[in-house]
C-alpha cells in the first residue's frame, strides 16, 4: 500500500450513534423523555409535523447490542464506537433534591457547579439500576472487542420532569418544564454528567459533552419546519438557549474532569469535547446583495456563535456579529480538548425581501438542493469536508476528529463514492494542510430513528428491516472494512 495513502497509525476507525434512534425495538420502551412524548402527539402526527413512526419500533440495539458491535469489530474492522447515554433512561425521576452549590458571576450567570460525595450518592440511589447495568453491559463489550468508546453524554431529548414541549408550545409563561430556556437545566445537566463520569469514567476513552447545540436551538425554536420540539419561532429564544447550552459545556466539562480520574487510553482521564455541525454556506447568488448578506448571517450563526462562546468566551446575544465589551465573558469558558466534526453537506441561502426591519436571520431561507442529492435532499459536496476541517482548526486550533458523515441512501447506490470521496477530502487535510484529524465516524452502523422524519431516511451501513431486525449489509460495508482494516484509502476496484 502506496504511503502517501495513509492514516495516521493511531487514527480511530468507527461509526456512530445516539441511544434515542436506536436502543428501542427490543427491551424496555423508555416513555420518559420530550422526544417520545413528542412523537407520539395524535396532533403532530395528523399535522405532518411529525412522521408518525414511533421508536419502540426501532432497530432494538438495546438488546442487540452484542451482534451490532460484533460487526463494527469483526466485519467492518473498526476500533471505535461512538455511542450515547439517555438522561430518561438513567434518571426517570427528578434530580431536583440532589444538593448543588451553583457559583454565579456579577451578571447572575452559572459559572461553577460543585457537588458533594453525599450528593453523588444520593444520585447513585436515584439512578436507575436496570438502565446504568446495561449500559456498563454494552461499554464493556465494546472494551472487550478492542473498540474505543466516545461517549456523547447528551444526544437531545431531555427527560419530561426538565423538559414537557407540549406545555411549552401552548404556553411558556405557564409552563413550568421549559428545558434549555431555563437555567436551571444547567444544574441537572451538572448532576447529570458528574454521574456520567464517576459511573463510567473507567469504560469511556473519549467524552462528547452536547451533540450540535445549534440543531437543538435552531430547530426547536426558529425553525418550525423541522418538527423539532418544542417547534417555536423566536429568535431571542433561541440565543437563550444556545447560550444555556454553551455555559452547560463548560459546567459538564468541569463535572467530568472532577469525577472521572480513571485512564483507560493514550488520551489519559478524561478527554472533553464538543461535537458540532458546521455547514459550507454560501449565497444562492454571489452577485444579489442579499444573498450574501443572509448567507454571512447564517454561517456566522450556524457555525460560529457557540464554537466563539466556549472557547472564546464571546456571547453575542443581539447577533450582530460585533462581541461588545459586556458580551465578553471570560469566567465562563471552561474547557475543550477537541472539536467533533459532523459534516454532512454545502447549504445555499437566499436573501428574502425585507418586511418590517426584521432581523436578516428572518431573512434567510435555505434554497433546494439542485445538485447531486441524498433522499434527505442534502447537497453531496465532498470538498466541504475539508474546508471545514481546515476552518475548525485554523480558528480554535483543537484537536479534530470527524464524529459524523454520512448519506441517507435508502438504495445504497450511493454511499460508497460518498464514502470514499468523504475520506479522500479527510486525507488531504490531514497530508497536505497538516490538521490534526484523530479519527472518522461514519454516521450510522445502523438504520435508525431519524427524529421527526422517522424510518424513511435510511442512513446505515446496514439496513435494518424493522420487522424482523435484521441487519442487512449495504454495498459501502466491504469498502469501508477494507479502509480500516488498511488504515488506508482504497480503489473500490481492489475489493
Amino acid at each position: 500500500m502506496p504511503h502517501d495513502r495513509e492514516f495516521p497509525d493511531d487514527f480511530l476507525w468507527g461509526t456512530a450513534m445516539s441511544g434515542f434512534q436506536v436502543e428501542m425495538g427490543r427491551g424496555p420502551i423508555d416513555p420518559n423523555s420530550d422526544w417520545f412524548k413528542w412523537v407520539h402527539h395524535p396532533k403532530n402526527i395528523r399535522s405532518g409535523i411529525v412522521s408518525g413512526d414511533l421508536p419502540e419500533d426501532g432497530p432494538g440495539f438495546w438488546e442487540l447490542y452484542h451482534e451490532d458491535l460484533l460487526r463494527a469489530k469483526r466485519e467492518l474492522n473498526n476500533n471505535a464506537i461512538r455511542l450515547s447515554v439517555e438522561w430518561s433512561r438513567i434518571f426517570p425521576n427528578p434530580t431536583f433534591d440532589v444538593p448543588a452549590r451553583v457559583v454565579r458571576d456579577n451578571r447572575g450567570d452559572i459559572e461553577r457547579v460543585d457537588l458533594s460525595r453525599s450528593s453523588m450518592d444520593y444520585l447513585e440511589e436515584k439512578a436507575s439500576k436496570e438502565s446504568v447495568k446495561r449500559y456498563r453491559e454494552i461499554l464493556e463489550k465494546a472494551h472487550e472487542l478492542g473498540l474505543k468508546v466516545l461517549l456523547t453524554i447528551y444526544h437531545w431529548p431531555l427527560p419530561l420532569w426538565i423538559h414537557d414541549p407540549l406545555k411549552l408550545k401552548n404556553g411558556m409563561i405557564h409552563a413550568e418544564r421549559r428545558g434549555w430556556l431555563d437555567d436551571s437545566t444547567i444544574v441537572e445537566f451538572a448532576k447529570f454528567s458528574a454521574y456520567i463520569a464517576r459511573t463510567f469514567g473507567d469504560l469511556v476513552d473519549i467524552y462528547a459533552t452536547i451533540n450540535e447545540p445549534i440543531v437543538i436551538a435552531f430547530n426547536g425554536y426558529f425553525n418550525p419546519d423541522s418538527g423539532f420540539p418544542p417547534r417555536l419561532k423566536d429568535l431571542n429564544l433561541m440565543l437563550r438557549v444556545l447560550k444555556n447550552l454553551a455555559i452547560a459545556h463548560g459546567v459538564a466539562y468541569e463535572q467530568v474532569k472532577r469525577w472521572d480520574n480513571v485512564s483507560v487510553s493514550r488520551y489519559g482521564p478524561a478527554a472533553v469535547g464538543i461535537v458540532v455541525c458546521p455547514q459550507i454556506i454560501e449565497p444562492y447568488d454571489k452577485n444579489a446583495y442579499s444573498d450574501v448578506e443572509a448567507a454571512q448571517i447564517y454561517e456566522y450563526t450556524w457555525n460560529e456563535w457557540f464554537l466563539n462562546a466556549i472557547i472564546q468566551g464571546d456571547y453575542d446575544m443581539n447577533l450582530d456579529m460585533v462581541i461588545d465589551p459586556e458580551e465578553k465573558r471570560p469566567t465562563l469558558v471552561k474547557g475543550c480538548d477537541y472539536i467533533g466534526i459532523n459534516y454532512y453537506r454545502r447549504v445555499r441561502i437566499r436573501g428574502m425581501e425585507d418586511r418590517g426591519g426584521l432581523h436578516p436571520m428572518f431573512r434567510a431561507k435555505t434554497a433546494p438542493c439542485e445538485g447531486d442529492c441524498t433522499d434527505s435532499g442534502w447537497e453531496i459536496y465532498p470538498e466541504g469536508m475539508r474546508m471545514v476541517l481546515n476552518w475548525a482548526y485554523q480558528k480554535y486550533r483543537r484537536k479534530i476528529i470527524v464524529t459524523e458523515n454520512g448519506i441517507a441512501d435508502a438504495s445504497g447506490e450511493k454511499r460508497p463514492s460518498y464514502l470514499l470521496s468523504h475520506l479522500e477530502e479527510v486525507h488531504k487535510a490531514i497530508k497536505e494542510d497538516g490538521i490534526p484529524v484523530k479519527g472518522y465516524f461514519h454516521w450510522s452502523l445502523i438504520d435508525n430513528y431519524e427524529w421527526a422524519r422517522g424510518f424513511k431516511m435510511r442512513f446505515g451501513l446496514y439496513r435494518v428491516d424493522y420487522q424482523t431486525k435484521r441487519r442487512i449489509p449495504t454495498k459501502a460495508v466491504k469498502l469501508y472494512s477494507k479502509i480500516c482494516e488498511r488504515n488506508a484509502l482504497i480503489s473500490p476496484t481492489s475489493i
